[in-house]
């Protein structure tokens, strides 16, 4: 079984749900992520957090959780030369012609508006989450971008190298990012400068824990606003299905948290549930298999919360389901394990696959498995991805 980290980008989406309370306030990538980490969670006990001591600093719900799930989760920690050798492989492609137009492009507001609807409302209110709701919060622990990524940041950036030094002190002082939360212009010329700043940041550490993963021979799992800098895989796809019931489960989890009345509420029982499911899942007591009718499903799975001792509130649990298919976020239907394979052998494997004239999506699938969620923690390496109808 290999080890990996949900990285800490996803793993705080939950925060942002728990905030708000109301699904329509809710965007595709905030629901998605809680969806994800609620299941990884419960089924996905190889997969931990990354031991950054910082993280369990962090005022208010960020540091909170870190410290609750580090009771429960594998805490990971690379040895120090596979970290350098990361950072090293992340910072030369970002400073490469191929890895500095993908960045460029990325940080460019009209990259999300070209792919759709719900990724640019997703991708604005991301900036929300980040710019009014985060960075005034955890003023101080927290970097909104590594001072020591300041030189790949200019080149991609076109903003010097001095400036940026002075705009990185500017982000430290709570002051600054109180007047960027209570007015987030885009006309705010030192605001784009730190924004543009954080999402190359975000992006390069994207990279950087991808090459981790890859060097380590563990997993991860990414965060959608990092997914224009992940390279695609040919190595083995193992598919993990989430059935209905399984769906149907993680939503009576979540829509029970929402039930509470505060952020800090939502929060803990989110937590208390997820860990009673997760030590049922270890157990070998958690096997929901798919129904033919989803009414079943989700009879089946609230019985089952009900016999773990969860609580759950009925009503929300369909006002979730509604406005989930409503905002059009669709159904989770399965994890996608893509495992890594040194490029040499991606190159004879995707050539053996052409010679037998398999096609080009057979080719793309020649090394996929399909395996039940309850097979997902004893998973091998990769990156692990989501799918979603």
């Amino acid at each position: 079984m290999a080890s990996g980290i949900i990285d800490s980008s996803t793993l705080y989406e939950p925060i942002h749900l728990f905030r708000e309370r109301k699904m329509a306030a809710t965007s595709a990538w905030t629901w998605r992520c809680s969806v994800e980490v609620t299941n990884a969670l419960i089924h996905g006990r190889q997969l931990g957090i990354a031991h950054t001591p910082a993280l369990s600093l962090y005022p208010g719900p960020w540091g909170y959780i870190h410290r609750h799930l580090s009771d429960q989760v594998q805490l990971l920690t690379p040895p120090v030369r596979i970290q350098r050798e990361a950072r090293e492989i992340a910072n030369s492609w970002a400073a490469s012609d191929e890895g500095a137009s993908i960045l460029r492009r990325s940080i460019e507001p009209s990259y999300y508006h070209s792919r759709g609807d719900q990724s640019r409302t997703s991708f604005v209110r991301y900036q929300e989450n980040m710019v009014v709701h985060t960075w005034p919060a955890l003023v101080g622990p927290q970097e909104i971008f590594e001072k020591r990524n300041i030189r790949v940041i200019s080149q991609i950036t076109g903003t010097s190298q001095r400036e940026l030094r002075r705009v990185y002190e500017a982000s430290k002082d709570g002051r600054s990012l109180r007047r960027f939360a209570a007015d987030p212009s885009s006309d705010n010329e030192l605001l784009a400068i730190v924004w543009h700043a954080f999402l190359v940041d975000l992006l390069i550490r994207g990279r950087y824990h991808d090459e981790v993963a890859r060097m380590h021979g563990s997993q991860v799992l990414h965060h959608p606003a990092r997914s224009p800098i992940l390279g695609r895989l040919y190595g083995t796809h193992t598919r993990y299905g989430v059935t209905n019931t399984d769906r149907a489960f993680s939503n009576i989890l979540l829509a029970g948290s929402l039930a509470e009345r505060t952020q800090q509420k939502r929060i803990d029982l989110w937590l208390e549930n997820i860990f009673k499911a997760r030590k049922a899942a270890q157990q070998g007591g958690l096997d929901l298999v798919a129904q033919e009718d989803n009414k079943v499903a989700e009879r089946i799975a609230a019985e089952r919360a009900m016999e773990l001792g969860l609580r759950t509130h009925a009503l929300l649990f369909d006002e979730v389901t509604d406005a989930a298919i409503a905002t059009g976020t669709g159904l989770m239907t399965s994890f996608l394990l893509s495992g890594w394979v040194d490029v040499a052998i991606a190159v004879g494997m995707y050539a053996a696959a052409r010679s037998e004239e398999l096609g080009s999506r057979a080719g793309r699938l020649a090394f996929e498995r399909r395996k039940r969620l309850g097979e997902f923690a004893s998973s091998g390496a990769g990156r692990v991805e989501r799918e979603w109808s």
